[in-house]
């Protein structure tokens, strides 16, 4: 064995046990809570930490190396350390700003004196999310480093898709049995309706719609997309369909809709559904050939889920929710339901507009509403609208290059649809793309990525397509020869 074979021997002995931790790690985020408690998001972030320093200390002993992904990956992980340090700069002193972007709401809502200390209105929750953020980049490049092949990164998709069935297992028992406990404790919030681990069945009902999305990437990677050229052939593809592992698959996948629909989540269903439809259409255009394969995954989730599972448990319910948000009374009045969520929106953007470049600060939306809050209005911690939350606290230039980051994964994921020869890239790609467009959706009217669970899956979601190798030579290889003409 040569020097060459002998490092990558030791570098993939060193990261394996690394990766089984960073797996552990996915695997637990959701339990606590969502970990959406400043002691539970404060160990998933020192977890990460961790997992982090071990693999520096290796590549300080020249026992690690850095994967050729980190080069693929280079521009989204510029953005989001240029989103870190953004959320640095609010932190910093005015005196060491320039006086332009120092926003003058802030000595005018608050009390300063002159020119505000900082750009934030609440420096200690700007820190936590710092650190949060911190702990997001970290948990981006960790995927990059850890995941070196399609066989890891099935093994990512399963493990989320794992988690989620335990969520939805547990979720589902607590409604139908009447059990009705949450994390360690009996429930106070979201009684009748299933909520697994999480205070919130929104929040709930995205974590299963991220655990749907890896799933059905992942039983994307285990078909031959190109479909079946004999009856031999489609034997026994149905044969391994009803026996093998994407039986056993497809069986978890409907209990997570199960789960799902028990959530009654109007946006969470909707956010679900939309999404495999809208990324499977666009992978079949992609692919610029028809693919029976996924067109029949498609029909089977979009038919079967919901007239099978939704007739036995109350998928008319979750569609009355979406008929009562808004109603016309008998003296022709529109009345809407959830009236806080669309007066705290409606302040958000009231806010917006006193600091639209630099915002109010990371994490200060909870801290600053009340000044914006008008007489016997409910109390909002979020607003139930991430884009708006996201440009209150970091305002455009947080934002946009957050959606800079987002634009790269789109791209990179859209790359792996092309290719139907090979399947694993597809799935992952797959996985990915579907759960950035239910976050899209999702996002309009929740705030499930200040959900620390729940922005960790979906910044692994988001990162995994880079693992992988995108040959599109091969691509075009496979349309020349499908369309010789």
């Amino acid at each position: 064995m040569n020097a060459k074979h002998q490092r990558i021997a030791r570098d993939i002995h060193f990261t394996r046990w690394l990766f089984w931790a960073y797996l552990f790690v996915l695997f637990l985020a959701p339990l606590p809570l969502g970990s959406n408690r400043p002691l539970f998001w404060a160990l998933l972030v020192a977890a990460i930490g961790l997992i982090a320093l071990i693999w520096s200390i290796g590549w300080l002993r020249g026992v690690a190396h850095w994967p050729h992904a980190m080069r693929r990956a280079k521009w989204p992980l510029y953005f989001l350390i240029a989103f870190l340090a953004w959320s640095g700069v609010q932190l910093l002193p005015s005196a060491w700003l320039p006086v332009s972007i120092i926003p003058a709401y802030l000595g005018e809502a608050f009390g300063f004196v002159g020119s505000p200390a900082r750009l934030t209105s609440d420096v200690y929750a700007s820190v936590d999310m710092l650190l949060l953020s911190l702990g997001l980049l970290l948990l981006a490049v960790m995927t990059l480093i850890l995941v070196r092949s399609s066989r890891r990164a099935l093994q990512v998709l399963f493990v989320l898709t794992a988690a989620g069935l335990i969520q939805a297992l547990y979720g589902s028992l607590m409604v139908l049995s009447g059990a009705e406990f949450g994390f360690l404790e009996a429930k106070r919030h979201g009684l009748g309706v299933a909520t697994g681990t999480f205070i919130n069945r929104n929040h709930y009902a995205n974590l299963l719609v991220l655990s749907l999305s890896a799933g059905t990437g992942l039983l994307l990677a285990q078909m031959n997309l190109a479909g079946a050229q004999n009856m031999r052939q489609r034997l026994r593809s149905l044969l391994q369909a009803l026996l093998g592992p994407k039986a056993r698959l497809r069986v978890y996948m409907v209990i997570m809709v199960i789960a799902l629909v028990l959530t009654r989540s109007r946006m969470g269903n909707t956010a679900f559904f939309a999404a495999l439809t809208l990324v499977g259409f666009f992978s079949i255009w992609r692919l610029k050939l028809p693919s029976r394969p996924l067109m029949l995954l498609m029909v089977s989730v979009l038919a079967i889920d919901v007239l099978v599972v939704g007739t036995w448990f109350g998928v008319e319910q979750v569609i009355d929710r979406i008929q009562e948000t808004v109603q016309v009374e008998e003296d022709n009045s529109w009345r809407i339901r959830d009236q806080d969520r669309l007066d705290a929106d409606r302040e958000a953007l009231s806010m917006i507009t006193y600091a639209p470049v630099a915002g109010m600060g990371a994490g200060s939306f909870y801290s600053a509403y009340p000044a914006w809050r008008v007489k016997d209005q409910g109390f909002m911690d979020h607003t139930h609208n991430d884009y708006l939350e996201f440009v209150v606290n970091y305002g455009v230039v947080g934002t946009a290059l957050l959606a800079l980051f987002l634009f790269y994964c789109l791209h990179r994921a859209s790359q792996g649809l092309e290719n139907r020869d090979r399947e694993k890239l597809f799935g992952v790609s797959f996985a990915a793309m579907m759960a950035m467009a239910a976050m899209l959706i999702h996002a309009t009217v929740d705030f499930s990525l200040q959900i620390p669970a729940n922005a960790a899956w979906f910044v692994v979601l988001c990162i995994l397509p880079f693992c992988m190798v995108v040959d599109r030579c091969n691509s075009r290889t496979h349309k020349a020869k499908m369309n010789p003409t």
